[in-house]
């Protein structure tokens, strides 16, 4: 038999040959298949996409915690109090409340959060507040502004989901942290801020994360005649 014959076209009456094809469930099959790998590769890039957006929340919430109680240190650290006008430096602190509340005369540093708004004014009255939303927020405006005037003070929020803002006074004659100043005509030789933000569960009022930090207020109060009183 030649090679030929391999070629040659079937004979009368002999079986053509079946070509096999896939059944109707082994295409299912092979679907249900393809649709468990979709299924599994979805799933995974959501846990990705998940995990970068907790990542990045955590980040800018721990970059906030540190802008705020940074802000806090530079206002406390640059404190006037100036005894001719009491009432325009007053130190103001009022821990009465769920939350703690400072209003304070500053001197402040160009690097200050809104010093661009006053044109280079580095004297202004800060203060800090807890809002409705838990919010820590940072309102500012001229010394100098007129107390008749209507004006809305710069706002800034410093921190979100804050569950604790605490003052404590240094009592250099009880040698111990006071939780009132009542004095607003004297300045405080030290205070303790803590911050906490977040809650540890639901059903929890443990902060999330706490941070606490003690800052000496270095500038001493100007009397009327403009020396340090005695």
């Amino acid at each position: 038999m030649s090679i030929l014959d391999d070629h040659r076209p079937a004979a009368a009456g002999s079986a053509p040959r079946v070509q096999r094809a896939f059944t109707l469930v082994e295409v299912m099959v092979a679907m249900a298949i393809f649709a468990l790998v979709l299924v599994s590769l979805f799933g995974t890039w959501r846990i990705v996409m998940q995990s970068a957006d907790s990542t990045m929340k955590l980040a800018a919430h721990a970059q906030r915690s540190r802008m705020a109680i940074q802000t806090l240190d530079q206002a406390l650290t640059g404190a006037q109090l100036f005894q001719g006008n009491a009432a325009l430096y007053s130190f103001i602190a009022d821990t009465s409340g769920s939350f703690a509340a400072l209003s304070i005369a500053a001197s402040l540093s160009g690097s200050f959060p809104g010093n661009g708004y006053f044109r280079g004014e580095r004297l202004r009255r800060v203060t800090f507040v807890v809002d409705q939303d838990n919010q820590l927020v940072l309102r500012q405006n001229s010394l100098l502004a007129p107390d008749d005037r209507d004006f809305e003070s710069y706002p800034i929020v410093l921190a979100k989901e804050v569950s604790v803002f605490q003052l404590e006074f240094w009592d250099g004659r009880r040698g111990e942290y006071i939780p009132e100043w009542l004095s607003t005509n004297q300045l405080p030789q030290v205070v303790r801020v803590t911050l906490g933000f977040g809650s540890q569960g639901r059903y929890s009022k443990r902060p999330a994360e706490l941070v606490s930090r003690v800052v000496r207020i270095p500038s001493s109060a100007v009397g009327a005649a403009g020396a340090p009183p005695r």
